[in-house]
């Protein structure tokens, strides 16, 4: 009798410990078809690549991206700008990430690095990178590549905040890659 009354109390208790072990989602993400880049130089003249896919069915084409032709040892600011057409008209859902900017975070990556360096340059209320502006510097080296841009998702998990700066955690909401020619 006492082992079937341990027993019994041992399963309540890992019962009880799992329960605090299951995740609840606390925010969604969201439906991107539309990226725009705008690169400005240093002469305040703007080039903006776009990047669409209308149906957001994640089965990217090559032509749903432009190709990101920049200068070579120059210095550029980027702005990103995000909508979703996939209801018939453009909604624009760029301020609604920067509404909620403590769990978004845009990174960066080009391939291969030696064509441009990125530096993020607004934070959120805490203190960390965003990624909607940033600043890129192209190298002396003209070169091929891509730039991947990834847009993660780092909502609070389990009431726990998930955001520290770090690509890692969380989802990811957008993940492209850019061709990129510098010359």
């Amino acid at each position: 009798m006492k082992q079937l009354f341990f027993s019994l109390l041992v399963l309540v208790g890992i019962l009880a410990c799992k329960k605090d072990l299951e995740v609840e989602p606390t925010d969604d993400n969201e439906l991107i078809t539309t990226v725009e880049l705008v690169f400005t130089d240093a002469a305040s003249v703007s080039r903006s690549f776009k990047f669409r896919d209308i149906d957001g069915d994640s089965r990217t084409k090559p032509e749903a991206f432009d190709t990101l032709q920049l200068a070579r040892n120059t210095d550029y600011t980027v702005a990103i700008y995000i909508g979703d057409e996939s209801k018939g008209s453009l909604e624009d859902i760029t301020e609604d990430i920067l509404e909620e900017s403590d769990v978004h975070l845009f990174v960066y990556k080009p391939m291969p690095a030696s064509l441009l360096s990125v530096q993020i340059m607004d934070s959120d209320k805490n203190g960390l990178p965003i990624g909607l502006k940033a600043t890129v510097k192209t190298q002396y080296v003209s070169g091929s590549g891509v730039l991947q841009l990834l847009l993660k998702h780092q909502p609070p998990l389990n009431g726990r905040t998930v955001k520290t700066g770090d690509e890692d955690a969380g989802s990811t909401d957008l993940d492209l890659s850019f061709p990129l020619i510098v010359k």
